[in-house]
């Protein structure tokens, strides 16, 4: 299995001092389901905050999300704790559409963005939009 998703994923949104055990994570069929778990756990502490362009529970919502998803066609990579989801391909509407209804975290990442969604619980669910500079969509 290539790894050039996982690969650009971290490299590009997650902290520095984080990324070196998050892709041994990834990369490793018997840590893969760990560290795609614990990093949607933490992702609030794990990702780059320059690179954070909208977050919030109510993100799939906010008008300029919409306008994000509106202006991106990109074939994007999926990862997720849930088997059902990680490894998929699809256009990035359709992946963040699943990203969101889905119950388990997932992480939607293409060249130069990246959503994170985290999992379903009792007041929402915190996601983030990661852009290569943060900028806003």
């Amino acid at each position: 299995m290539a790894y050039e998703a996982e690969e650009r994923f971290v490299k590009g949104f997650v902290a520095r001092g984080r990324q070196e055990r998050l892709l041994f994570e990834l990369t490793h069929p018997k840590k893969r389901y760990r560290g795609l778990d614990r990093f949607c756990h933490q992702a609030a502490k794990l990702v780059d905050e320059d690179k954070i362009a909208m977050r919030g529970p109510d993100l799939s919502r906010q008008p300029a999300f919409i306008r994000f998803v509106d202006e991106h066609r990109a074939v994007c990579r999926v990862l997720s704790p849930d088997p059902a989801l990680d490894g998929q391909e699809l256009p990035f509407r359709e992946a963040a559409a699943r990203a969101f209804m889905g119950l388990d975290a997932a992480i939607v990442t293409a060249p130069g963005f990246a959503l994170v969604v985290g999992e379903a619980e009792q007041g929402g669910r915190t996601a983030f939009l990661l852009t290569a500079a943060g900028e806003k969509g």
